[in-house]
């Protein structure tokens, strides 16, 4: 399914409530219905209670059941209104201009919905980094008065990336938040985790701490670049690059994000770049995720320290 790339397109092909239903039980179930409990392909439609009902289980279930949209007490075109702007906007939606865009009444409504999308975008573990990778650290936030240099961190975030090099640009990347600069408990299980070990050799910059990848099987490029910055641009360009821009984005957009759910807006960040040269179709990705990705609850939302 082709989703909307312009406003208008959105109002003559979601008119309703029950256009986006059947869009979302194609999004769901490509292939046709398949019952959860018995894998059943057929099944009858309950109009008045909005239920699919398996032929052979009997079993009821609802298209939103088991998804982001589960529970929801939302309609479903405010939820498409919410995919069309995250997905069609280069450089995303704040809560704040969702709501003001659709007229909802509550800022947390409205925040709530996006958060639940950008939950269903995160990396999939699959999806392992080849080739050469930078791999990099920064601080995110703003900032912070008494603290002593190097890797100190008070009150910022410190987020990891891995960036595939290729020749004229980028690759794909994976961003994430760790709570230390340990090999042990943050960058070697960042590492490890994101790359496929046998294709890919690590480059960083000269800090010790990067030392042990070559113990943990792992390829490793060890590129001391010195005090100047334009060194460091020049060892891990598509590293910088990629911090330079998720910056602009969290200020430009949301003017500033906080730890807790910071990973979210990273995972969101990533899978917008990882598909920057298929932005006409990021609404119907986004979708697709959206329907097959788990509930999440809003008290498991708030409680979460970070997505």
């Amino acid at each position: 399914m082709r989703f909307p790339a312009t406003l208008q397109e959105f109002q003559n092909q979601f008119p309703d409530d029950d256009s986006c239903w059947q869009a979302l039980r194609r999004a769901r179930w490509p292939r046709g219905f398949r019952c959860p409990r018995c894998r059943c392909p057929e099944s009858s439609w309950i109009a008045t209670r909005a239920l699919e009902q398996c032929s052979r289980c009997r079993y009821q279930c609802s298209v939103t059941a088991g998804t982001v949209f589960h529970g929801t007490r939302v309609t479903l075109r405010v939820w498409f209104w919410a995919i069309f702007f995250l997905g069609r906007h280069k450089k995303g939606i704040s809560a704040l201009q969702f709501q003001r865009d659709t007229g909802l009444g509550s800022y947390q409504t409205a925040w709530t919905l996006l958060h639940k999308l950008r939950s269903a975008l995160a990396p999939r573990s699959d999806a392992l980094l080849t080739g050469l990778v930078e791999v990099d650290e920064t601080y995110v936030g703003g900032a912070e008065v008494g603290r002593r240099g190097g890797r100190e961190v008070l009150n910022k975030s410190i987020v990891i990336a891995a960036v595939e090099q290729r020749t004229h640009t980028a690759g794909r990347a994976r961003l994430q938040v760790i709570d230390g600069v340990t090999f042990e408990h943050d960058l070697g299980p960042f590492v490890t985790g994101v790359i496929d070990v046998d294709r890919t050799v690590v480059r960083t910059d000269g800090f010790a701490a990067y030392r042990p990848l070559n113990r943990a099987g792992v390829r490793h490029e060890r590129c001391v670049q010195g005090l100047g910055k334009a060194r460091a641009k020049e060892v891990l360009p598509w590293a910088h690059g990629t911090f330079g821009n998720l910056k602009s984005w969290l200020r430009g957009t949301f003017h500033g994000v906080g730890h807790k759910h910071l990973q979210r807006y990273l995972d969101e960040f990533t899978y917008r770049f990882d598909r920057r040269w298929e932005e006409d179709q990021l609404g119907g990705f986004v979708l697709q995720r959206a329907a097959r990705a788990k509930p999440l609850p809003y008290r498991r939302l708030v409680a979460e320290p970070v997505g």
